[in-house]
């Protein structure tokens, strides 16, 4: 196969985004935009449309009933993914889905199951780990320089959803989880990275300033780990300066990051403490989502493993819903679930 005709299902932004990042990558072409909203996948196909034309559908079982279409990317609101990759599956779609790959660890091992069914390779867009400063901590990190990392802090809260993201589904946990999955399934993938596979899991959290929204706005998740590390991550939407910073401990060294600042600082072995920009952490990292996007339509067009298959979403789905165990029973929560 020269080349990997896809198609997009979510008009919206991040949709946009990734359709945008396979236009880039060679051997994808995106020529289809399903969307059930009026207009919606119109106005896309419209934007996104350079040399050809891209059809638009309000029926997304019509655009996956495409016998040219290869691949399809699931960028929707967070309850519809199972469904709607489980769909793309039975269509004989390869699939890319957007984070957090499902609500419940029931659906993303359903999701697995359908794609292997399928004989169709299944990839979830856990962009942050391919972002800097991120990939430069995690690749710093492998390569021993630090020793072994055995603990983790992460803080990433900010204030209530505005804009452009404050929608209906995002305010309800049964169609967006909250912030462990919408936002964190992101800062749970990047401690995975560093401290590998979860054992453990205990939470609190709480709503404290979201009446509007059904979920907690305030979380902490302490994480142990297999191999004897421990992490902990404050999440949430419950701040009116917001913050997002962490630090990573090792055996011979130790890392803090600060995007407030925009700088790493870390210490390795009897070397002396330095810092470096976020930016200076990006140069010569591909764009994560141009990455994973790539990386994707290489493994259709060789057929290969994916890079992030849908075990390591099923893990961090994991992480989020035990979390949501423990804060209701006030009790640790053994893995796996």
């Amino acid at each position: 196969m020269d080349e990997l005709l896809i198609g997009l299902i979510g008009a919206g932004g991040m949709g946009k985004g990734l359709a945008r990042a396979a236009a880039g990558a060679e051997g994808g072409r995106v020529v289809a935009v399903a969307d059930p909203a009026e207009g919606a996948a119109e106005v896309a196909a419209a934007e996104l449309a350079e040399d050809a034309s891209i059809d638009a559908y309000r029926d997304v079982g019509e655009m996956l009933g495409r016998e040219d279409i290869g691949a399809v990317l699931v960028a929707v609101p967070n309850f519809l993914h199972a469904e709607l990759v489980k769909l793309s599956a039975e269509a004989g779609k390869h699939v890319f889905c957007e984070k957090p790959m499902a609500l419940k660890v029931a659906d993303a091992r359903a999701m697995i199951e359908a794609c292997e069914s399928a004989g169709v390779k299944l990839m979830i867009g856990q962009v942050l780990r391919y972002n800097a400063p991120y990939v430069w901590m995690i690749d710093l990190v492998r390569t021993g320089e630090l020793g072994e990392a055995f603990g983790m802090q992460v803080t990433r809260i900010a204030g209530p959803w505005g804009g452009r993201y404050r929608s209906t589904w995002r305010m309800k946990k049964e169609t967006s989880g909250g912030p462990l999955f919408e936002v964190s399934a992101h800062e749970i993938d990047f401690m995975r990275q560093i401290l590998g596979e979860a054992r453990t899991v205990y939470a609190s959290m709480d709503n404290y300033v979201n009446p509007e929204a059904d979920y907690e706005d305030f979380a902490h998740v302490v994480i142990n780990f297999q191999e004897g590390g421990r992490g902990a991550l404050l999440a949430g939407h419950a701040a009116k300066v917001g913050s997002y910073d962490g630090k990573i401990f090792c055996t011979d060294g130790s890392i803090l990051f600060d995007s407030k600042t925009g700088q790493v600082t870390y210490v390795a072995g009897d070397e002396e403490q330095q810092s470096i920009s976020y930016a200076e952490t990006g140069e010569g990292y591909e764009r994560g989502v141009d990455r994973e996007v790539r990386e994707f339509i290489e493994a259709v067009l060789d057929d290969t493993e994916v890079t992030i298959p849908g075990i390591e979403g099923l893990r961090n789905t994991e992480i989020a819903q035990a979390a949501q165990i423990s804060a209701a029973s006030n009790r640790v929560v053994e893995l796996p679930l």
